[in-house]
């Protein structure tokens, strides 16, 4: 039974953490001059606006529809699923846009707001929504936001060096966003974890609840090209981030679909990889989306991924959550971690690939710390910049995997409101759930059980 103090936590900590945000917003926060009135004359700040605000809608589509819905593939745990990828997600926008405001602030601890800053804060939650797949059904709703909470100013300050000082090109994401995410839930996992979670009754899927999923791999599949062309520099940039990533889907899907049947005894699909495997070609070309000049050099970075991908949910992670005691209940290794990491090393390939004549007048708004000086010199060259984004994927692995390990633990302490063992991965101690609760998710999963275990047709003998 909960104790009145973790019954009302939940209540408390959203109390705190939202007026918080709100005085923090008052002293410190103000809009742009982008956001203010003006003469109406400002025919860049509108086209501005017109160019970017799509591309932010998209990626507010894939944040709240996206990867809700991918989530809800557990039978018991759909409520959860969406609700606290929602309550995250609103979250995190809000911290995230409070802790890159205030490192980055010129003038005490002023920062502005406009679409830019709102853009990178569906990119900070993102962050934490891969995280809260590994751990999906192990935590309570307060547990979520401590997660949260901790995750995103490390993810940001590892952003920012990454970013800022490094100076790499990770214009969709895939190694601060996708990679440090995963194996922040990884190692989070880890150091949360204990056997009753591993292969639990509630843990697996239904019919309807896989097309539900099926319907958030749908929507960031469609999306996807905006996600990785959002923050690229110039117009022909976005527009190769666009392409570059569809053929890298299309080339991923069609991966998926062979290497799961190929894999298969029985040669059938399975929907796991078929509502995660396809996606992983948006991860893979996302580093390099604004780079790749070939359509065919994108393509082949889909084929990997998906291969990759599969691969991992076939094999990879059932060795981690048997020999490792690593359980990854979405997994996230193999739609963002394995994918982030190829994108990672695919961004040193192609600075060797493709050289500076082939991008006039745009080679440092790819690679700013590339930038020619007035005598021609330059901060870093190809060596260099191929040594900085391996730098930078080691930091990402190395502060994601420590920082998670600890949360982890932190998670642990019994001040915290626990899932009951036997209510790993399931709404009712959460939700108010309708009368069919029990009956579609629990009984009728039981009934299936048992008639596929008195009658098989594939082991009766033709008539």
């Amino acid at each position: 039974m909960r104790s009145p103090l973790h019954q009302n936590q939940l209540t408390l900590i959203l109390g705190v953490f939202q007026a918080a945000f709100l005085v923090i917003f008052a002293l410190f926060g103000s809009y742009a001059p982008s956001a203010l009135p003006s003469n109406g004359k400002d025919v860049e700040e509108a086209t501005r606006m017109t160019n970017l605000y799509p591309l932010f809608q998209d990626t507010h589509v894939m944040i709240f529809i996206g990867f809700g819905f991918l989530m809800t593939f557990l039978k018991r745990y759909g409520f959860s699923a969406v609700s606290i990828n929602m309550l995250l997600a609103v979250f995190t926008i809000q911290w995230g846009i409070i802790v890159r405001g205030m490192a980055s602030a010129h003038h005490g601890f002023k920062f502005t707001i406009s679409l830019e800053q709102l853009l990178t804060a569906d990119f900070a939650a993102a962050v934490i929504l891969i995280s809260m797949g590994a751990m999906l059904g192990k935590l309570s709703p307060t547990q979520y936001v401590i997660m949260a909470f901790f995750e995103t100013p490390v993810a940001l300050i590892v952003e920012h060096i990454c970013v800022h000082n490094l100076q790499i090109n990770d214009v969709g994401g895939s190694i601060i966003v996708h990679a440090f995410g995963a194996y922040f839930g990884l190692a989070c996992a880890k150091g949360f974890g204990k056997k009753e979670q591993r292969g639990h009754q509630n843990e697996g899927s239904t019919y309807h609840t896989d097309i539900f999923a099926m319907i958030g791999a749908i929507f960031l599949w469609i999306y996807w090209p905006s996600f990785n062309a959002a923050v690229a520099a110039t117009d022909d940039a976005r527009q190769r981030a666009v392409a570059n990533t569809f053929l890298s889907l299309c080339a991923c899907t069609m991966t998926t679909f062979l290497v799961s049947q190929a894999v298969d005894k029985h040669k059938r699909f399975d929907m796991v990889h078929i509502a995660n495997s396809t996606l992983a070609g948006g991860v893979a070309i996302g580093t390099t989306a604004n780079v790749v000049l070939e359509p065919y050099h994108a393509m082949i970075v889909g084929v990997i991924a998906g291969a990759v991908s599969v691969i991992g949910y076939k094999y990879i992670t059932p060795f981690l959550s048997e020999k490792l005691g690593i359980h990854d209940t979405c997994g996230v290794n193999n739609l963002h971690g394995m994918p982030g990491l190829i994108a990672g090393f695919a961004s040193i390939a192609f600075l060797f690939i493709y050289d500076e004549s082939q991008y006039p007048a745009q080679y440092d708004k790819i690679y700013p710390g590339m930038a020619r000086s007035e005598d021609g010199k330059r901060m870093f060259d190809e060596k260099t910049q191929a040594l900085n984004q391996l730098m930078a994927i080691g930091l990402v692995f190395l502060a994601s995997s420590v920082s998670g390990y600890i949360t982890g633990l932190l998670l642990k302490l019994k001040i915290w409101d626990q899932v009951r063992d036997d209510e790993y991965y399931a709404d009712g101690d959460y939700f108010e759930t309708p009368g069919d609760y029990d009956f579609t998710s629990r009984i009728v999963t039981s009934v299936q059980k048992i008639e596929v275990a008195e009658y098989n047709p594939l082991s009766q003998k033709e008539v």
